[in-house]
Order: C-alpha cells, then sequence, then structure tokens
C-alpha cells in the first residue's frame, strides 16, 4: 500500500468514526450496559463493588390493601383473622410481621437477595435517557421510576454502576467493532 493510499483509507476510517457512527455505538455501549447490570443485580443481588445490597426489611411495618402490587399477597395477609390494627392518619391500617421481606414474600418474591423487582416496572423503564458521541447515560424516564431508582441508590448504593468486568467485556466487545472499520477500510 502507497502512502497516498495508506492515507486516503486513514480518512475513510475518521469518517466512519465520527458523528452518527460514535453515536450509534454508544447507544449499543448503553444498553448492553442495561442488560448487564441487570443480569448481575436482579440474577446475584450483588453490587458493582462485589457487594450484596443490604437485605430486605424484616422490621415489623404497618399495611394496607395498596401496599401489595398484587390481589393475591393483599388477600393471603388480610385473610388472617388475628391481624393487629392501627389507625394512622386516617387510615386503618394492620401490622405486618416480617416487613419489607414479608411482602415480597406474600406476593411470591424471593428473598435471598435485593433484586429491586417486585413489579418490574422500575426496570423496564430504565434506559438511556441521553447519548453522545462520546457518553451515555442510563436512567429511569418515568417520574415514578425516578423516584424509585433515587431512593433505591440513597438506600443501598448506586445500581446503575458497572463493575470491572463488565467495563472490561464492554471494552473488548466495542473495541472490536472499532477495529473492524480498521480492517474495512483495509488497514
Amino acid at each position: 500500500m502507497t502512502l497516498p493510499e495508506f492515507n486516503k483509507n486513514l480518512d475513510k476510517v475518521a469518517k466512519d468514526m465520527t458523528g452518527r457512527f460514535q453515536q450509534e455505538m454508544m447507544v449499543k455501549i448503553g444498553l448492553e450496559a442495561k442488560r448487564l447490570i441487570f443480569t448481575r443485580v436482579h440474577g446475584t443481588g450483588i453490587d458493582a463493588k462485589g457487594n450484596k445490597y443490604k437485605g430486605y426489611s424484616t422490621k415489623d411495618t404497618l399495611a394496607g390493601s395498596s401496599t401489595f402490587a398484587f390481589k393475591k399477597g393483599a388477600d393471603r395477609f388480610f385473610s388472617n383473622k388475628k391481624l393487629e390494627w392501627r389507625t394512622v392518619k386516617g387510615h386503618h391500617l394492620a401490622i405486618l410481621p416480617g416487613g419489607y421481606a414479608k411482602i415480597r414474600q406474600l406476593q411470591d418474591r424471593q428473598t435471598a437477595f435485593v433484586d429491586f423487582e417486585l413489579t418490574n416496572r422500575m426496570w423496564k423503564d430504565i434506559n438511556i435517557i441521553k447519548s453522545t458521541i462520546t457518553t451515555v447515560t442510563l436512567g429511569a424516564k418515568e417520574e415514578l421510576n425516578k423516584a424509585k431508582l433515587a431512593g433505591n441508590t440513597k438506600r443501598r448504593t448506586d445500581i446503575l454502576d458497572l463493575n470491572q468486568k463488565e467495563i472490561d467485556e464492554l471494552k473488548k466487545t466495542y473495541g472490536l467493532s472499532v477495529l473492524n472499520i480498521f480492517k474495512e477500510n483495509g488497514l
């Protein structure tokens, strides 16, 4: 390859790696990052630093019908005729021994580790909320899910952080995509 041919091919590489291509690449990276984070958190309850999230509360709590995301959980709890009741700000609430962990259990949700998934609405709403040619930002779009994500992050740690293994996997996967541009242009 002559120097002028090399320069011409290098110009093609530069064009292929700017603007729209870079932004599309960042979107792919963002979506893959979401998948990796979800798989780790939902499947293991492990944060980006390798620690288990603090478990679900087992402290007694007050429960009303709106406490339960699913009717079967409410039916199971309120069928107990020996409930102890309290009135709080005009609301008639029952004392639920076992706290949030029991709320999850009554609704057939696992309690072995924190997965931030009772209804899965928050996870479904997490997506790319901003992307540029150099960055991508994951977050929730709907206000309720933004509040859930912020509250869960405040209580535990940043849920949407990547661990080093995930970062390395993204670098490897998308670094190869960049290398392919060079190959496609004869370099």
